[in-house]
Protein backbone atom coordinates (compact mmCIF):
# COMPACT_ATOMS: atom_id res chain seq x y z
CA UNK A 1 0.00 0.00 0.00
CA UNK A 2 1.37 3.06 -0.94
CA UNK A 3 1.58 6.14 1.90
CA UNK A 4 3.03 9.23 3.28
CA UNK A 5 4.35 10.09 6.75
CA UNK A 6 4.53 12.98 8.67
CA UNK A 7 7.90 12.54 11.26
CA UNK A 8 7.03 15.16 14.42
CA UNK A 9 10.77 16.63 15.38
CA UNK A 10 10.08 19.77 16.29
CA UNK A 11 9.62 19.98 20.42
CA UNK A 12 11.77 20.63 22.93
CA UNK A 13 12.13 17.61 24.61
CA UNK A 14 12.70 19.09 27.76
CA UNK A 15 11.48 16.06 29.77
CA UNK A 16 14.44 14.38 28.36
CA UNK A 17 16.67 16.59 30.19
CA UNK A 18 19.58 18.88 29.26
CA UNK A 19 21.56 18.09 25.78
CA UNK A 20 19.91 18.10 22.16
CA UNK A 21 16.23 17.27 21.85
CA UNK A 22 15.54 13.46 21.35
CA UNK A 23 15.10 13.19 17.52
CA UNK A 24 18.96 14.69 17.71
CA UNK A 25 20.33 12.54 20.41
CA UNK A 26 22.51 9.51 19.11
CA UNK A 27 21.40 5.65 19.39
CA UNK A 28 23.46 3.07 18.34
CA UNK A 29 26.14 5.34 16.42
CA UNK A 30 22.86 6.81 14.52
CA UNK A 31 20.58 10.01 15.56
CA UNK A 32 17.20 8.91 16.86
CA UNK A 33 14.98 10.68 14.17
CA UNK A 34 17.64 8.91 11.28
CA UNK A 35 16.13 5.30 12.65
CA UNK A 36 12.49 6.29 12.25
CA UNK A 37 13.11 7.41 8.78
CA UNK A 38 14.73 4.49 7.75
CA UNK A 39 12.19 1.93 9.10
CA UNK A 40 9.64 4.22 7.12
CA UNK A 41 11.64 3.87 3.74
CA UNK A 42 11.99 0.39 4.52
CA UNK A 43 8.56 -0.20 4.71
CA UNK A 44 7.27 1.15 1.53
CA UNK A 45 6.87 4.77 2.10
CA UNK A 46 6.25 7.07 -0.69
CA UNK A 47 7.01 10.68 0.84
CA UNK A 48 8.18 11.47 4.40
CA UNK A 49 7.66 15.03 5.77
CA UNK A 50 9.88 15.71 8.85
CA UNK A 51 8.81 18.30 10.61
CA UNK A 52 11.75 20.11 12.64
CA UNK A 53 12.04 23.35 14.89
CA UNK A 54 13.63 26.71 12.45
CA UNK A 55 16.77 25.95 14.11
CA UNK A 56 17.30 22.37 13.23
CA UNK A 57 16.90 22.50 10.10
CA UNK A 58 20.55 21.84 8.77
CA UNK A 59 20.72 19.27 11.61
CA UNK A 60 18.09 17.35 9.34
CA UNK A 61 19.81 17.86 5.77
CA UNK A 62 22.96 16.60 7.96
CA UNK A 63 21.14 13.48 9.36
CA UNK A 64 19.47 12.76 6.42
CA UNK A 65 20.68 14.11 3.25
CA UNK A 66 21.96 10.26 1.92
CA UNK A 67 18.37 9.15 1.95
CA UNK A 68 15.65 9.33 -0.70
CA UNK A 69 11.72 11.00 -0.39
CA UNK A 70 11.79 13.09 2.37
CA UNK A 71 11.74 16.48 3.40
CA UNK A 72 11.90 19.11 5.76
CA UNK A 73 8.90 21.58 7.19
CA UNK A 74 8.89 24.20 10.18
CA UNK A 75 6.74 22.99 13.17
CA UNK A 76 4.49 24.86 15.43
CA UNK A 77 4.69 26.06 18.57
CA UNK A 78 2.57 23.04 19.74
CA UNK A 79 2.38 19.25 18.59
CA UNK A 80 -0.61 19.65 17.22
CA UNK A 81 0.44 22.59 15.01
CA UNK A 82 3.21 20.66 13.89
CA UNK A 83 1.45 18.03 12.98
CA UNK A 84 -0.77 20.35 10.77
CA UNK A 85 2.39 21.66 9.36
CA UNK A 86 3.37 18.10 8.11
CA UNK A 87 0.00 17.53 6.48
CA UNK A 88 -0.16 20.33 5.05
CA UNK A 89 3.24 19.58 2.83
CA UNK A 90 1.30 16.69 1.66
CA UNK A 91 -1.08 16.41 -1.57
CA UNK A 92 -2.99 13.37 -2.82
CA UNK A 93 -6.30 12.37 -3.04
CA UNK A 94 -8.38 12.65 0.66
CA UNK A 95 -7.74 9.11 1.05
CA UNK A 96 -4.65 8.91 0.78
CA UNK A 97 -3.52 6.99 4.05
CA UNK A 98 -1.06 8.98 6.25
CA UNK A 99 0.78 8.08 9.12
CA UNK A 100 2.08 10.40 12.05
CA UNK A 101 4.82 9.52 13.97
CA UNK A 102 7.02 10.51 16.94
CA UNK A 103 10.52 11.12 15.97
CA UNK A 104 11.36 10.25 19.57
CA UNK A 105 10.29 6.86 19.01
CA UNK A 106 13.09 5.02 16.86
CA UNK A 107 12.05 1.61 16.90
CA UNK A 108 9.24 1.51 14.71
CA UNK A 109 8.76 -2.40 12.91
CA UNK A 110 7.47 -2.52 9.22
CA UNK A 111 5.47 -5.16 11.48
CA UNK A 112 3.73 -1.98 13.09
CA UNK A 113 3.81 -0.13 9.87
CA UNK A 114 1.61 -3.00 7.70
CA UNK A 115 -0.83 -3.90 11.10
CA UNK A 116 -1.66 -0.05 11.12
CA UNK A 117 -2.02 0.18 7.61
CA UNK A 118 -4.19 -2.99 6.99
CA UNK A 119 -6.30 -1.44 9.74
CA UNK A 120 -6.73 1.08 8.31
CA UNK A 121 -8.83 0.07 5.35
CA UNK A 122 -11.30 -0.34 7.95
CA UNK A 123 -11.23 2.25 10.58
CA UNK A 124 -11.12 5.84 9.64
CA UNK A 125 -8.24 6.23 11.95
CA UNK A 126 -5.86 3.50 14.14
CA UNK A 127 -3.64 4.60 17.07
CA UNK A 128 -1.73 1.58 18.23
CA UNK A 129 -1.19 1.28 21.99
CA UNK A 130 -0.33 -0.76 24.64
CA UNK A 131 -1.97 -2.64 27.71
CA UNK A 132 -0.72 -0.26 30.83
CA UNK A 133 1.10 -2.60 32.94
CA UNK A 134 2.63 -0.35 35.99
CA UNK A 135 0.97 0.56 38.90
CA UNK A 136 -0.60 3.74 38.76
CA UNK A 137 -1.40 5.75 41.76
CA UNK A 138 -3.12 9.01 42.41
CA UNK A 139 -2.41 11.34 45.28
CA UNK A 140 -6.35 12.17 46.75
CA UNK A 141 -6.95 14.36 49.80
CA UNK A 142 -2.95 13.65 51.06
CA UNK A 143 -3.31 9.96 50.16
CA UNK A 144 -2.42 7.79 47.72
CA UNK A 145 -5.02 5.33 45.84
CA UNK A 146 -4.50 2.83 43.15
CA UNK A 147 -5.63 3.54 40.31
CA UNK A 148 -7.02 0.17 38.34
CA UNK A 149 -4.84 -0.73 34.94
CA UNK A 150 -8.34 -2.47 33.57
CA UNK A 151 -9.34 -0.42 30.50
CA UNK A 152 -6.17 1.72 30.52
CA UNK A 153 -4.10 2.02 27.38
CA UNK A 154 -0.85 3.77 26.30
CA UNK A 155 -1.05 5.72 23.33
CA UNK A 156 1.66 4.97 20.76
CA UNK A 157 2.62 6.26 16.84
CA UNK A 158 2.76 5.79 14.33
CA UNK A 159 -0.94 6.79 14.12
CA UNK A 160 -2.87 6.37 11.00
CA UNK A 161 -5.80 8.39 9.36
CA UNK A 162 -6.67 9.58 5.52
CA UNK A 163 -5.17 12.86 4.03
Amino acid sequence: MSFSVVIVAAGSSLRAGPGAPKPWRTLGGKAILRWSVEAFLASGADDIVIVVAQDRVRDADETLGDLPSWRVVTGGDTRSGSVRSGLAALTGPPNWPVLVHDAARPFVTSEIVARVLKKLEDCDGVIPALPVADTLKRLDAGAQKTVPREGLWRAQTPQAFRL
